[in-house]
């Protein structure tokens, strides 16, 4: 208990006087449950442990009905059964005189980390903690020096996620989606995986696709109870994009109020229609504009924090399983305002066949080689070896699954791995709700043909039927993919030329700095990178990392952040105080 408490302090992005711990232990010694809080006492949050005769519960994120849902999982002998019909987004840990048992939802947003040896089990919902605790019970030390694995590290070059189970600390493993891990002294430890639901055929007529995605919204009108029972607005990130307007419509229907907030320059497609769709739902809209050195109407340049503070950041918040090319909020004192956005909605529009025009075997083959072999140039062989690894066990399933597997894939991973980053980061400052990832309105979405939900349909008619005024608003950036090659019917046509899509015009309307900066930029990245510590180049290809960034690319910019954040990780910066750094200029192009 020691070890894990001093762990805690290094693993938890937070002040340390800020943490609340509760411990229970077994009556034998061999079980203990940890938990530590920043968030204060209220009735809309639960409590940190939750006990019960000889089992006590604690649980990530949130239940739907958390009266019901505790005493359930307190009293059941089977949580896998229990976890299937319950609402919300969270991970559960429960303790008993003979045992443990952890459970992930389907959407795995929450996730659950262990590690296994002959004498011990560590399990937790934070990798380097559950890291830092086995080390120092290996080594005896306080502080214990972390164990990369670095070959591990392959998919952050690709993508700046992870597209399997891996994490960058030997022998810690992710709990899969929708599972159960149950331990016990001399059993060691098993992991059961529950069958994703199948999907249900596709509905012969009109009628029949309204009322099937009427079951959809339900789900997640339900979903959004949590959200409703703060009583007082909720901090909706609201876009021009698909997603975050359907969770405007989803609350709008559940009668949640809120307020919806924009990032963006005034010229850019996301302000004009989160401007527009918070007019037509009668919302309060504010817009966060980027800081500029010169006006806000015609800026030359904008002004960014140095890189490596992003990274230091980044990497003590998500542990290196997030790329310093994402923004995730930093620490501030916790607040009861309840936040949502669209996060999450993709998984109702298919994952990532959403985008895949070649619907083959052969397609899909190939695009599940591009998830896990891509950016290969980058990585030396023994990284692509070990890709190859997890590769295989996907194109496998090809043939059986077809193009479910582009589903699935995003749902584990891109969901489930990607996400958990920036969700963990918000939490740590306010409740934080993602109905998109609720446990039910998934399980309902996958019920859905994936291939109905790729053609957007679905998320079409859900808004036409939860905020009738939003049908009418274009989309950002291309059409609504059911109707991209023109209206159905021609009495439609009108109405499809208004829903003309939304591009960048402006000069700022489509500048991203991350992915044009100038020389001075790239050097500050560059010049770190080259003095990583070896362990990097045994994954980074060196010699294609020279040439491509001699000078200011043309592309592959995300991987330039990417192995920039594996620099920071290796070199163990981030486990030192934060450094103080000055402010960078980004010169925006003519």
């Amino acid at each position: 208990m020691k070890s894990a408490s001093a762990a805690a302090t290094e693993a938890i992005p937070l002040p340390a006087d800020r943490l609340t711990a509760s411990n229970w232990t077994s009556a034998d010694g061999t079980i203990t449950l940890l938990a530590w809080t920043n968030e204060p006492e209220h009735r809309l949050v639960p409590r940190p442990l939750v006990a019960a005769d000889e089992r006590v519960l604690g649980y990530t994120g949130y239940l739907n009905e958390p009266d019901i849902a505790e005493k359930e999982l307190l009293e059941t002998a089977d949580p896998a059964a229990a976890v299937e019909s319950m609402g919300g987004v969270f991970a559960l840990f429960r303790a008993h005189r003979d045992g443990f048992d952890a459970a992930t939802s389907i959407a795995r947003v929450c996730p659950i980390y262990f590690v296994e040896s002959d004498d011990f089990c560590f399990i937790g919902s934070r990798a380097l903690l559950v890291h830092l605790t086995a080390r120092a019970a290996e080594t005896g030390l306080t502080r214990p020096p972390v164990d990369y694995d670095v070959m591990a590290l392959q998919p952050m070059i690709r993508h700046g996620f992870f597209t399997n189970d891996d994490t960058p600390f030997r022998g810690v493993r992710a709990l899969p989606a929708d599972a159960v891990l149950t331990a016990a002294p001399g059993r060691g430890v098993t992991v059961r995986e529950r069958t994703v639901p199948d999907a249900e055929p596709m509905p012969a007529d009109a009628a029949g696709r309204h009322r099937r995605v009427a079951r959809l919204a339900e789900a997640l009108v339900d979903a959004a109870a949590p959200l409703a029972a703060h009583g007082e607005p909720v901090e909706l990130a609201l876009s021009g994009g698909r997603d975050s307007r359907i969770m405007a419509a989803v609350l709008k229907a559940a009668g949640v109020p809120m307020i919806a907030t924009t990032h963006g320059f005034a010229d850019d497609p996301d302000v004009v229609l989160a401007r527009r769709i918070a007019g037509l739902l009668g919302l309060e809209h504010r817009v966060a504009l980027t800081t500029t050195t010169a006006r806000d109407d015609a800026p030359d340049a904008v002004t960014v924090e140095h890189p490596l503070l992003r990274a230091h950041d980044i990497v003590r918040r998500c542990e290196g399983m997030t790329s310093a090319y994402e923004r995730v909020n930093g620490w501030e004192p916790y607040r009861i305002v309840p936040k949502t956005s669209g996060s999450g909605g993709e998984t109702l529009r298919g994952g990532h066949l959403y985008d895949q025009q070649d619907l083959t075997p052969e397609g899909i083959r190939k695009r599940v080689r591009t998830i896990f072999r891509s950016a290969e140039g980058f990585c030396t062989p023994e990284a692509n070896a070990a890709a190859d690894e997890h590769l295989a066990r996907w194109a496998a399933r090809t043939d059986e699954d077809g193009p479910r597997v582009l589903d699935l894939l995003y749902l584990f991973y891109r969901s489930g791995r990607w996400i958990v980053g920036s969700h963990t980061a918000t939490t740590m400052n306010t409740p934080s709700y993602h109905p998109f990832f609720d446990n039910r309105v998934v399980r309902e979405a996958l019920a859905l043909p994936p291939g109905w939900r790729a053609s957007e349909e679905v998320v079409y008619l859900l808004i036409a039927s939860l905020a009738p005024k939003l049908g009418s608003v274009p989309p950002e950036g291309k059409r609504w993919r059911f109707e991209a090659a023109g209206p159905r019917r021609l009495r439609e046509w009108p109405a499809w030329r208004r829903r003309a899509p939304v591009v960048p015009k402006g000069r700022t309307s489509g500048f991203n700095w991350r992915r044009t900066f100038d020389e001075p930029f790239l050097a500050l990245l560059r010049d770190h990178i080259m003095d990583a510590p070896s362990e990097l180049w045994d994954i980074v290809n060196r010699r294609k990392f020279e040439e491509h960034f001699a000078a200011v690319p043309k592309g592959w910019t995300n991987q330039l952040w990417h192995i920039y954040t594996l620099s920071v990780l290796l070199s163990g910066v981030w486990r030192e105080p934060r450094p103080e750094l000055p402010d960078v200029r980004i010169p925006i192009p003519g």
